[in-house]
């Protein structure tokens, strides 16, 4: 990561930190007016759960609704973008505004959602060992001035920034203050109307367990049937760890911890047998991810683990994404975002920029015993579970360990080096 491009994220991310002291707690609004009610909310103590439901929910709708615009190697944040749309949620006429929610499957008390939007903003780290950064920017055409009201309430949750720029007196140098703002090309940016929505995510975190005695190695990567499409540098150790087999994914699966106090956790399903990828992503429900939870048991004794090292960049169409699951009033209607400023921001573009980066950095170095613990599979189930070698597609995600929430969201299908 280069020293401007964190300065700009940091930068963007002390924004929003400042602003968060505002202490603006609710948010109502009518067809006719948006008013912010200060005062204090009820303790909400089991707002986890829902919060949870509400999350699970949206990444499953998000990570199919990629999938079916025929993308089969991306990285996407579904927290990052159900953070962006609830701010311009917050901002919609009464018809938008409930219909989001209902995407968004957020409540209607006010109070909740403030706490819902307390637990998201506070799912990242930029700390040594763990970087997981995002910022959600509505970048208005300077001729637009935001309702102070709605501004105030988004930035003080952390939810969205507004900044301007010259979107109609001069597209091309809007077009490039967008693109060093973060720190991505956005082919597919749509300036036509009076703003742009982006939001960018990027992880590059360290393993709780070290793979820096890792060997790496070049290795062939192999297709879904069985073909060699090219080759990975391949980080091969032997560790314990959490692995199990989910049906409806057709793969092993296995839970490698992240950061020095395990903050988060990275969840890999490495597809088995010769699967089409397409029916299993059209056929998740947001009950997969319990489900995958509930099949890691520890392992007995230590596996080899081999994961390929890579840095996997996608600039996705989210506002394609929303439109197929149904979002449209929020482009093109005035009506509908007539709250959010003066004249009315229509986006012409939402575009989110998400880049993983995996290598075998580590926090600390593991145990030697453990390292030289060794002992053949008793039987069939064990030498099934006794190796995870990620030599063909997988899928992972990265979840925070506090609310196991999806930050990021990945297939993985295409070699580093292809043939």
């Amino acid at each position: 990561m280069s020293a401007l491009r964190v300065f700009l994220l940091v930068s963007l991310a002390l924004c929003s930190a400042a602003t968060s002291k505002r202490g603006i707690v609710t948010v109502q609004g009518s067809l006719d007016d948006l008013n912010i009610n200060f005062g204090t909310c009820p303790v909400y103590p089991n707002v986890l759960e829902g919060y949870r439901e509400a999350l699970d929910n949206f990444t499953i709708e998000a990570f199919k609704g990629i999938a079916s615009l025929g993308a089969f190697q991306f990285v996407i944040s579904p927290h990052s973008m159900w953070m962006t749309v609830a701010a311009m949620a917050e901002g919609a006429d009464y018809y938008t505004r409930h219909h989001l929610f209902d995407l968004l499957h957020l409540p209607s008390n006010p109070c909740v959602r403030h706490e819902y939007y307390k637990l998201a903003a506070s799912r990242y780290s930029f700390a040594n060992d763990a970087a997981v950064v995002s910022n959600r920017v509505l970048v208005i055409d300077e001729g637009v001035t935001p309702n102070p009201v709605w501004h105030n309430f988004v930035a003080g949750n952390s939810l969205l920034n507004v900044l301007t720029a010259p979107i109609k007196y001069n597209p091309i140098a809007a077009a490039s203050k967008i693109r060093q703002l973060v720190y991505a090309n956005f082919p597919r940016l749509d300036l036509h109307g009076n703003s742009v929505l982006i939001d960018t995510v990027d992880y590059n975190g360290l393993w709780h367990t070290a793979f820096a005695d890792a060997v790496v190695k070049r290795a062939p990567f192999y297709s879904l049937a069985g073909e060699i499409i090219g080759s990975v540098d391949l980080m091969t150790i032997r560790r314990r760890g959490r692995i199990g087999y989910v049906s409806l994914l057709k793969s092993k699966v296995l839970e490698i911890p992240i950061g020095e106090n395990k903050k988060y956790s990275l969840i890999v399903a490495l597809l088995v047998g010769n699967p089409d990828l397409r029916p299993i992503i059209s056929e998740l429900k947001s009950s997969i991810i319990p489900e995958v939870l509930a099949s890691l048991k520890e392992t007995e004794v230590p596996i080899e683990i081999a994961l390929p090292q890579f840095t996997i960049n996608s600039e996705l169409d989210a506002k394609t994404i929303l439109e197929n699951l149904g979002v449209t009033r929020l482009w093109t209607d005035p009506q509908a975002t007539r709250y959010i400023s003066t004249p009315p921001a229509l986006p012409s573009s939402y575009i989110q920029r998400a880049t993983v980066t995996l290598n075998k950095d580590g926090v600390y170095l593991p145990p030697i015993a453990e390292l030289r613990s060794h002992r053949p599979p008793s039987g069939p189930e064990e030498t099934f579970f006794s190796e995870f070698k990620a030599d063909r597609p997988f899928m992972f995600g990265l979840y925070d360990i506090e609310t196991f929430t999806s930050l990021i969201a990945s297939v993985y299908t295409q070699p580093t080096y292809p043939n």
